[in-house]
């Protein structure tokens, strides 16, 4: 049974800090209640890796981060199309505290 789930978007999507755009997160508690999470990004298909760190900003204004394990990679259409690849999470989804938007206008 799937508990408490929650999908939000992250903008500013670095993997292992290279830019790759937007994400949509997935986090919800499984049957035993552990806190499970998954990330699908749309990026190109050279390379994907197995494993890797992904960040990203939520609406509010906070940096999300963790470690992921690829689950799977879709096929690319045709020759450098974008491919939707999926990760999930291992470990902790941490979110920093929102950051001070009048201090970035500074």
């Amino acid at each position: 049974m799937i508990r408490h789930h929650r999908r939000f978007a992250l903008v500013d999507v670095t993997f292992d800090d290279a830019p790759v755009g937007g994400a949509t997160v997935d986090v919800w508690q499984d049957a035993t209640r552990s806190n499970c999470w998954s990330v699908r990004v749309l990026m190109p298909s050279r390379d994907v890796p197995a494993i890797g760190t992904i960040a990203g900003r939520m609406r509010d204004g906070r940096l999300v981060r963790g470690r992921m394990a690829l689950v799977g990679a879709g096929s690319a259409p045709r020759g450098k199309a974008p491919i939707l690849v999926e990760w999930r999470g291992v470990g902790t989804l941490s979110a920093d505290e929102v950051a001070d938007v009048a201090s970035d206008r500074a």
